[in-house]
């Protein structure tokens, strides 16, 4: 990761894509009760294909986390600390970052960890959220937004989408029972849905020549 850091500033949507694979590794290896620990740039390895991992070859890495400095033992919140001190250093150089992600950023290297984002699948619905509210799309080092489907292509999955959900109002008014969404949302979702941050729709793109 020091060769790409040495090399050109990296785009905001570049930054999101590492973000989304390395916070993805951390997840599982969280899930497994594992704390990775040393998150710096210096552990960072972008392949060939711009997928990055984890490796663990610095020992004392400058991006440790507060409760780390103090003596702590890391946990899952410490990784959170170091991949956004890691990520924002990447950016140090950006001539732009919209202030979603700079939001984003700032809390997960908060002081308190409390303040952070408590797990790494928190981080990911984060930057979902910051995608949503920039319009951007997080992409591999290396790719390009025209490696991604366009959204040309992307429009007649939109309309079948919206097809089928009118059919499933009207099926539901012909069989007499309460469409989807109209009741409250199961115990079980309210937390994430207290969590989300509402986004006013964007209007479709208009279809080209």
């Amino acid at each position: 990761m020091a060769e790409l850091r040495a090399g050109r500033p990296l785009r905001v949507p570049e930054a999101l894509g590492l973000l989304r694979d390395v916070a993805t590794a951390l997840a599982a290896a969280h899930a497994n009760g594992m704390v990775h620990g040393a998150v710096c740039l210096e552990n960072i390895v972008v392949d060939e294909r711009g997928a990055a991992r984890l490796c663990r070859d610095t020992p004392t890495p400058p991006a440790t986390s507060p409760e780390q400095r103090r003596g702590a033992a890391p946990d899952a919140r410490s990784d959170v600390f170091a991949l956004g001190a890691a990520v924002a250093e990447l950016l140090s150089d950006a001539p732009s970052v919209p202030e979603p992600v700079r939001r984003l950023l700032a809390t997960m290297t908060a002081e308190d960890p409390a303040v952070r984002p408590q797990t790494m699948d928190e981080v990911l619905l984060g930057l979902e959220a910051c995608e949503l509210m920039t319009g951007l799309r997080g992409f591999r080092p290396g790719q390009g937004p025209s490696e991604r489907p366009s959204s040309r292509r992307l429009l007649p999955l939109i309309v079948l989408g919206l097809s089928l959900v009118v059919l499933g109002l009207a099926l539901a008014a012909l069989l007499g029972r309460t469409p989807p969404g109209r009741g409250e949302a199961p115990e079980s979702h309210k937390p994430l849905l207290d969590k989300m941050v509402p986004v006013p729709p964007r209007p479709l793109p208009a279809p080209g020549p």
